[in-house]
């Protein structure tokens, strides 16, 4: 009801009677209200520290109520990932939550186990010094802030751990998909005992990366059976809201830093795939037993299965980074395999382009140290099935390094059958040798000359 001309005068009316009233009250009465005002502030304020306690307790049993709830719901995803698998739980599967806190630990733990600090900082400095990261960046902050944005679930082998984050919906299929797939790592982790095996190898990413593709794409079968039998209009409308995930540190990396996560799940699949289509679901659980010794053997499946396995040659630069040639600082010593190849050379070519000069890959290690403004060298030593497949490596190495530094420019007689280019920040030179190529990289001409003759010299025994 709308107030009228005559209320409002009455409500004036009645808050000054109000004010003389309370002009008129003695001041032994008004010390007496201003007590009572005092007390009720207490009061209220005692009240309001109860309903702030039983909004706290109430908000646990809700997170109480919830983990339960999400506890029953892994269970039921448990028993179904069992059946698809065909692997049986042999412990309870411990669940956590994932904290933003928690998982940058995890980040800091698994850097920690497979590099060690100076090795980690030598593999960014290497990253940098290629050109495959800018100068600029932050490696360690960017890898934690990419894997946030891409991690709501992960099983973790040295801590047999099941984390979930509490944003995760476990209520869609999808995401109970998801789950399923990090369950399928907790069984095969019981079953197989991955942390024995070559997934946290210090000196050999292609090695580790070769098995991790082994254990993703088995998982990610899992995924795609679970997913088949939940199949329906409610799925669909699932898809688009993962599509709309933030995706912005994702789209900030690098291309070969995209290429390299999503390589071990798709890849594998594939291969993973390939064997299972020919053998039947049980030759998963072989392949995990015997895991590929290379990324050539997951891109090319019948270098693993053929008649005679092609496996990759171990090269050892000992003679190289035992003297002074590398500086001690920032040291890397690894491996690039096939694999790791190709995205180098994606950054300069297409995708389909880039496999045929790290085709007929047999083995390399590349070693570095020093830092980016300053003294710094690189050694990589690589072994091709034939010449024909190494000139095609040092060929293409050179058209990378160019189209990377345009300033170079290639110099005349400096070694016999040597490419040696230079600019302002030292010396390249690649050699090949029959089916060995020798690439070297130094901040000045004398010592990229040494490192190419101790490079030369260091014997390598091709694997039959």
């Amino acid at each position: 009801m709308a107030t009228t001309r005559n209320d409002l005068f009455f409500y004036l009316l009645a808050a000054i009677i109000g004010l003389c009233a309370t002009a008129a009250v003695p001041a032994q009465t008004t010390t007496s209200l201003q007590a009572e005002v005092e007390r009720l502030k207490i009061v209220i304020e005692v009240k309001q520290q109860r309903i702030e306690a039983l909004e706290r307790e109430l908000a646990t049993y809700r997170r109480q109520a919830n983990a339960e709830r999400d506890r029953k719901t892994v269970a039921e995803i448990q028993r179904e990932v069992e059946r698809l698998r065909g692997l049986r739980a042999k412990r309870p599967i411990e669940l956590t939550q994932l904290t933003p806190e928690t998982l940058d630990q995890l980040i800091e733990d698994e850097i920690a186990d497979r590099y060690s600090g100076d090795q980690f900082r030598g593999y960014e400095m290497l990253l940098k010094h290629l050109g495959l990261v800018s100068p600029q960046m932050q490696l360690l902050p960017f890898i934690k802030a990419l894997y946030a944005e891409q991690l709501a679930g992960v099983y973790d082998d040295k801590t047999k751990k099941l984390y979930v984050s509490d944003k995760f919906d476990l209520k869609s299929t999808m995401a109970k998909g998801i789950l399923g797939h990090e369950i399928c790592h907790a069984l095969q982790d019981q079953s197989f005992n991955l942390s024995s095996g070559p997934l946290h190898l210090k000196t050999n990413d292609d090695r580790a990366v070769a098995a991790l593709s082994v254990i993703e794409g088995d998982a990610t079968i899992l995924l795609v059976e679970f997913l088949a039998e939940k199949a329906g209009w409610r799925l669909l409308l699932e898809v688009p809201g993962l599509m709309m995930m933030d995706q912005k540190q994702l789209a900030a990396a690098p291309r070969f830093m995209k290429d390299s996560l999503i390589f071990p799940y798709m890849q594998g699949m594939e291969f993973v795939m390939s064997f299972v289509a020919e053998k039947g679901p049980a030759v998963r659980n072989r392949l995990i037993r015997e895991f590929p010794r290379s990324s050539e053997q997951i891109l090319h499946a019948e270098k693993y299965s053929g008649p005679e396995r092609d496996e990759p040659t171990e090269i050892a630069l000992d003679a190289v980074t035992s003297s002074s040639l590398i500086p001690a600082e920032n040291r890397y010593d690894n491996v690039a395999g096939e694999y790791g190849i190709q995205c180098l050379f994606t950054e300069h070519m297409s995708a389909a382009e880039a496999k045929t000069p790290a085709e007929g890959w047999d083995g390399d290690r590349m070693a570095f140290g020093g830092r980016l403004d300053g003294d710094y060298a690189l050694v990589w030593l690589s072994i091709w099935d034939s010449d024909k497949d190494a000139r095609e490596f040092a060929d293409a190495l050179a058209q990378y390094f160019k189209a990377q530094r345009p300033d170079l420019t290639e110099q005349d007689g400096k070694v016999r059958g040597a490419i040696w280019l230079a600019d302002k920040t030292g010396c390249i030179a690649i050699v090949r040798k029959g089916e060995r190529v020798a690439c070297v990289h130094a901040n000045n001409e004398k010592r990229a000359a040494s490192l190419l003759d101790a490079t030369l010299s260091i014997s390598v025994r091709r694997v039959p």
